[in-house]
């Protein structure tokens, strides 16, 4: 089977076919039996064609099927681990279907001069060629064009075809042939958490803010600066004066968020809100507390011994706008276990990942690149997920050594040379 599929080109007109929901967690629905191993985004749908035609392989005869597909630089390495490009080169390489990837030249295509690469898969892959995929860089195999074409500036010779050709044929490795384990192309892609740490004081700004939702914040503080408390008891008066604002302003709220902003009750629940933060603040005056694990019992006791009403979404709020990070505060505390380890909450804002080759130990991997220099950090085991991308660049990188300082001096001097009575030629002229 051989294929050039477009690149680049959307499939968007044949998303209802093939999924429902597209891209929403935990609904997403694949209806087409083919695609069942991944999607790759909506924006280019040239994988679509490889696992087409991977689908139509056959399993139960002899020679089985050899697939030739031209694609791409994106098709190497664009998507994340877990994500529908690395699950379908997850699914051909894990299956020991790929056998060569060859990097053509660039400019060969009339309408592109961006990089492509020939896929050579196979089901009945020779002894020698099982478990490894052979990887061949022709970009500089080429023979200049006396006229373009379009973007196209060059193409491949009866020699060139010969010399790759039998590179492949031979399955040797060379400067512009490498040969590699299939998992050398797969890491585990592994996230790295950090405590959440968070101090707490009740300051007037902090339950000023209660006053509004933070979502609509800077709409509410303009309709209360303009009509002061009026909102808690006759919004309805100054409904038209706010939509007007909005629309001369050109500010475009969803409509959960014009409703919060014109809802007699939802102010009144925000003052409420802010009217038990002040009550609190008398209670706690401005002591700062950096444990939160003390603190937030402490405010739920002072809760009840005040009578202050307050649902869980209440009580959250405030907690929020009154909390800020801090890393000399203590960790919180997520949940204890039995046998007394302590889990601790992660901060997202601190989350990192690092991706571990697969021919690496992860917690081998994790003390030494990241435990050595955050000693609180954790791996998240169930979001680990495993990825697969290849990077022509790093495989077929050769280092070339910089200039020496003398041999730019010399080269700035002769060009000073060079240059010199053309700045007074300009001036007098």
């Amino acid at each position: 089977m051989l294929s050039n599929p477009p690149y680049g080109k959307t499939w968007k007109l044949d998303e209802d076919s093939i999924v429902d929901e597209r891209g929403k967690k935990g609904k997403e629905k694949i209806k087409d039996s083919r695609f069942q191993i991944g999607l790759p985004t909506i924006s280019d749908g040239q994988l679509l064609f490889l696992v087409n035609m991977i689908s139509k392989m056959k399993h139960n005869t002899e020679l089985g099927s050899r697939i030739a597909c031209v694609h791409n630089g994106s098709a190497l390495f664009t998507g994340d681990a877990g994500g529908g490009e690395s699950e379908i080169r997850k699914y051909i390489i894990e299956n020991d279907w790929l056998e060569c990837i060859i990097a053509l030249p660039k400019n060969i295509f009339y309408n592109t001069g961006i990089p492509t690469y020939i896929w050579i898969l196979s089901n009945r892959k020779e002894e020698k060629r099982k478990g490894k995929v052979q990887l061949i860089n022709a970009l500089e195999l080429y023979e200049k064009l006396r006229k373009n074409l379009g973007q196209k500036n060059c193409g491949l010779t009866a020699n060139h075809i010969n010399q790759i050709t039998q590179l492949y044929i031979d399955f040797i490795e060379n400067d512009i042939s490498k040969i590699y384990p299939n998992e050398y192309f797969g890491y585990n892609k592994i996230t790295v958490e950090r405590p959440l740490r968070l101090s707490s004081k009740f300051t007037k700004e902090a339950i000023e803010a209660l006053r509004y939702n933070k979502t609509i914040r800077d709409e509410m503080e303009w309709a209360y600066s303009h009509f002061g408390n009026s909102l808690y008891s006759e919004l309805k008066k100054h409904r038209d004066k706010i939509e007007k604002h909005l629309n001369s302003n050109e500010i475009k709220l969803s409509p959960s968020n014009k409703k919060i902003l014109l809802s007699q009750e939802l102010w009144n629940e925000q003052l409420k809100i802010m009217q038990a933060a002040e009550k609190l603040a008398k209670h706690f005056g401005d002591k700062q507390f950096d444990d939160y694990n003390q603190f937030v019992p402490l405010l739920n006791k002072t809760l009840k011994e005040l009578k202050l009403e307050l649902d869980t979404k209440a009580t959250k709020n405030i907690l929020d706008n009154i909390s800020w990070r801090n890393e000399d505060a203590k960790k919180i505390i997520d949940r204890i276990d039995k046998d007394g380890t302590i889990h601790y909450m992660a901060d997202s804002e601190l989350r990192d990942t690092e991706n571990v080759p697969l021919d690496q130990d992860i917690q081998e991997y994790f003390k030494r690149e990241v435990l050595q220099h955050i000693l609180d950090a954790w791996i998240d085991e169930n979001k680990t997920v495993k990825g697969y991308e290849i990077s022509f660049t790093r495989y077929f990188y050769n280092y070339v050594p910089p200039r020496s300082i003398e041999e730019i001096t010399a080269e700035i001097f002769e060009l000073e040379k060079e240059t010199e009575g053309i700045l007074n030629e300009i001036v007098k002229d």
